[in-house]
């Protein structure tokens, strides 16, 4: 994922506008902008590990999370059965479900239209 995605991931998860996550931030808007354009352009733009930890600490996301969001450290490996769904609330709890073989071919069925529906866009 570049950064520009993460970033704007973290901005959907804490329902803040870019005005209100810049304040919250303590950046500015023009460089919350210039964060997030990196996911169009395709330049994954060099920032420093304390202006990451500055954005997670400011809306509680997981720098570790978001360390292994853009590829900087491993993301960890996961600890779950099969057909286990994890659902991150927004707080970062963690809930999981564990599916029977139908439903799990249905979610992924569902993943897999939803993905080819956003390519057409």
């Amino acid at each position: 994922m570049k950064l520009g995605e993460a970033i704007e991931q973290i901005l959907v998860e804490s329902g803040l506008s870019i005005s209100g996550f810049s304040r919250k931030v303590g950046y500015s808007r023009q460089y919350i902008y210039e964060l997030l354009k990196s996911k169009e352009t395709g330049f994954n733009r060099k920032i420093q590990l304390d202006t990451l930890k500055k954005i997670c600490d400011a809306t509680g996301y997981s720098l570790e999370k978001l360390l292994a969001d853009i590829d900087y450290i491993p993301k960890p490996k996961l600890d779950i059965a099969p057909n286990t769904i994890v659902v991150v609330n927004k707080g970062g709890e963690k809930v999981y479900y564990s599916l029977n073989e139908h439903d799990a071919a249905l979610i992924d069925q569902l993943a897999k239209t939803l993905s080819r529906d956003r390519s057409r866009e």
